[in-house]
C-alpha cells in the first residue's frame, strides 16, 4: 500500500520490511513472495547463523514445508524421531510413540539443527527472486501516513526507507520491539542450561529422544543428522571459567541410565531460559513474530515450529485484497497468535517444572507417567498436543466430526478416481488460497446421491448451479472476511463412504478452510 505523504531522501514502496533472516522471517518471505507482495528481508548479522539452535521439527511445521515446496529436501536432511522416553533416577517410567500421529500425512516429528533449516528456506527464498540482506541493523522506526518509515544501519551507511508493514522476526533480544515499545514481561528460570552437538559413544537409541529427569536435574539426549546426538542439561551453577562441555560430561555420567561419554569435537552452548511473551503482537503497522513476541523454554521442541506457524498465518493475511479486510485479518492474527503463545509458553513451563520435581512430587509423577503409558491415556493426548494439532481458535458451530471450526483440518484422504493418486485434504492447499471442501454424500445417503449432487453441484459453471446450492455456498462465505468468496472450491463426491469415515461425519458438508489450513466454517446440508 503505497504512502500518501512524501519526504526527501525516503525511498517509497508498497513492500513488507521483514527484521531477522531466521526461520519466521524466511517463511514469511516465502509465503508473501508467492503471493506477488513486494518484500525485503534484513538481518544485523554479517552471514547467516552457523549454530543448531532448535532442532526438533513437528508434523504441523512439516505440513506448512510442504507448502512451500521444501518438505522433501527437509525430510532428506533429518533424522526421524518415532518416540520419547522419559526415565527417572535411572529407571524408564514412560515412552510416548508418535509413529500413530492421527491426521497428518507426517506420522513422527523429525530431527534437523535449527541451520540447516534455514539454509533449506533461504535457498526457497532465493530461488522466488527474494535476497537477505546481512549486515543491515534496524536503527530507527516511525509510523506516519499509513505505514512505516524505517532507518537501517548499513555498511554504505544509513538508509531510510518506507514500508507497508514492518515484521520483527529478530529474536529474544527484537530491535523492532524495543523500538516499538512494546514490553516483554515473564519470569527466567534460575538453572544455567548447557548443551553439546557431536558424536557420542551411547548405546541409546539414535533414533528417539530421552528425558532423564533426577533431583540432580535434566538431562536430555536426542539424535541429530549424521549419527551426532544433541545432549542438554541444566545446572544449578556454572562459573564463566567452567569448560562446558566438561561439566555437561559430569552431569551425563550422573543423570544417564546408560554410559554415554561424548566423544571427538562438540558444538557447545551456554544459556538461560525465559518464559515471556510480548505485551502485544501488533502496534500499528509493526508486528512481531517468533521468538520476538514470545519465548520460552525448549521442553518439546516447540519455539521453532511455533514461530513458523505465526509467520504462516501472518502471509496470506498481508497479501488480502483490500485494507480494511487486512487490518481485521491482521487484528484477528494477533488475537489468535497470543492465545497460541499463552498456551505453549504454559505447557512448556509446566513440562520444564515436572523435570525438576523431587521427593514425593517426583514419585508422584512417575506414577502418573507410568499409568498413563498403561492406560493409553499418555499416548492418545500428549503426541497431539505436542503436536500443536489441539490449538482451537475461536470459530463458529459446533463440530462434525474430526473437523473443528478454529483448528487445523486434518489431512485425511478423500479417495480417488481410477489411475488417479490419492487426493487429500492438504492437497487442496498447496496453491495457498482458501478453500471450499464439499463432501457431497457418504454411503447411508448414496441411494440419493442424485439428489445430492443437484443440491451441492458447485462446478465453475455457473448456470449449472442451483438456486439451493447458491444459497448454500453464500450462507457458508457469508461473514467470513479469511474467504470472501471462496478461491477453490473442490467437490467430493463419496457414494462409498470413504471420505465420510475418514472425517467421521455423515451426510452432505461443506468446510470452509483457510490457506493455513484451519476450519473458517462448516455448514452442513439438509438431510430428508
Amino acid at each position: 500500500m503505497p504512502h500518501e505523504e512524501t519526504e526527501p531522501g525516503v525511498q517509497h514502496s508498497p513492500q513488507t520490511l521483514i527484521v531477522g533472516a531466521g526461520p519466521t522471517g524466511l517463511t514469511l518471505g516465502i509465503e508473501l513472495l508467492r503471493r506477488n507482495m513486494p518484500v525485503r528481508i534484513v538481518d544485523r548479522e554479517d552471514r547467516p547463523h552457523p549454530h543448531a539452535k532448535a532442532i526438533v521439527l513437528w508434523p504441523r511445521t512439516l505440513e506448512v514445508f510442504r507448502r512451500l515446496g521444501v518438505a522433501d529436501e527437509v525430510l532428506a536432511r533429518s533424522v526421524a524421531l518415532p518416540a520419547a522416553n522419559y526415565y527417572s533416577d535411572g529407571r524408564r517410567v514412560a515412552r510416548i510413540g508418535f509413529e500413530e500421529l492421527a491426521g497428518s500425512r507426517f506420522a513422527t516429528p523429525l530431527s534437523l539443527p535449527q541451520e540447516q533449516t534455514e539454509a533449506v528456506l533461504r535457498e526457497a527464498f532465493q530461488r522466488l527472486g527474494g535476497e537477505v540482506e546481512f549486515g543491515r541493523t534496524l536503527t530507527g522506526l516511525d509510523q506516519r501516513g499509513g505505514g512505516v518509515r524505517a532507518t537501517l544501519d548499513t555498511p554504505d551507511g544509513p538508509e531510510h526507507l518506507a514500508a507497508s508493514w514492518v515484521v520483527g522476526c529478530d529474536g529474544a533480544h527484537s530491535t523492532v520491539r524495543e523500538l516499538a515499545g512494546i514490553g516483554f514481561a515473564g519470569l527466567t528460570y534460575p538453572q544455567t542450561f548447557l548443551l553439546a552437538d557431536g558424536p557420542c559413544e551411547t548405546s541409546l537409541a539414535h533414533d528417539e529422544a530421552h528425558y532423564f529427569m533426577t533431583s540432580r536435574g535434566v538431562l536430555v539426549v536426542v539424535g541429530l543428522p549424521g549419527g551426532g546426538y544433541r545432549v542438554f542439561a541444566g545446572v544449578r551453577e556454572f562459573a564463566e571459567s567452567d569448560d562446558p562441555l566438561r561439566v555437561l560430561q559430569e552431569a551425563a555420567n550422573e543423570r544417564c541410565a546408560v554410559p554415554l561419554r561424548m566423544t571427538g569435537s562438540s558444538r557447545t552452548g551456554i544459556f538461560r531460559v525465559h518464559a515471556r511473551r510480548a505485551d502485544r503482537f501488533r502496534m500499528g503497522r509493526v508486528l512481531l513474530a517468533g521468538d520476538a513476541a514470545h519465548i520460552h523454554s525448549p521442553a518439546g521442541g516447540q519455539g521453532l515450529n511455533t514461530a513458523m506457524e505465526d509467520a504462516h498465518a501472518l502471509a496470506w493475511r498481508l497479501a488480502l485484497p483490500g485494507a480494511d479486510r487486512v487490518d481485521h485479518e491482521v487484528d484477528r492474527w494477533e488475537r489468535e497468535r497470543r492465545r497460541v503463545a499463552a498456551s505453549v509458553v504454559s505447557d512448556t513451563d509446566r513440562q520444564t517444572r515436572m523435570w525438576m520435581l523431587g521427593g514425593w512430587r517426583g514419585r508422584l509423577r512417575d506414577t502418573a507417567l507410568a499409568a498413563g503409558q498403561h492406560s493409553g491415556l499418555l499416548g492418545r493426548l500428549a503426541p497431539p498436543r505436542m503436536a500443536q494439532f489441539h490449538h482451537t481458535h475461536p470459530g463458529h458451530g459446533p463440530a462434525a466430526g474430526w473437523i473443528v471450526p478454529g483448528r487445523r483440518v486434518p489431512d485425511l484422504p478423500l479417495g480417488s478416481g481410477p489411475g488417479q493418486r490419492p487426493v487429500h485434504v492438504h492437497d487442496l492447499l498447496t496453491e495457498g488460497r482458501t478453500v471450499l471442501l464439499v463432501l457431497a454424500s457418504d454411503a447411508a445417503s448414496a441411494a440419493r446421491s442424485g439428489e445430492v449432487r443437484r443440491l451441492l453441484a458447485t462446478g465453475r459453471d455457473s448456470r449449472r448451479r442451483g438456486a439451493d446450492s447458491e444459497r448454500w455456498l453464500r450462507v457458508v462465505t457469508r461473514r467470513s472476511p479469511a474467504a470472501g468468496a471462496a478461491d477453490g472450491v473442490r467437490l467430493v463426491l463419496d457414494p462409498a463412504g470413504a471420505a465420510h469415515r475418514g472425517t467421521r461425519v455423515r451426510g452432505p458438508l461443506a468446510v470452509l478452510i483457510r490457506p493455513d489450513g484451519v476450519v473458517e466454517r462448516i455448514v452442513r446440508g439438509t438431510r430428508r
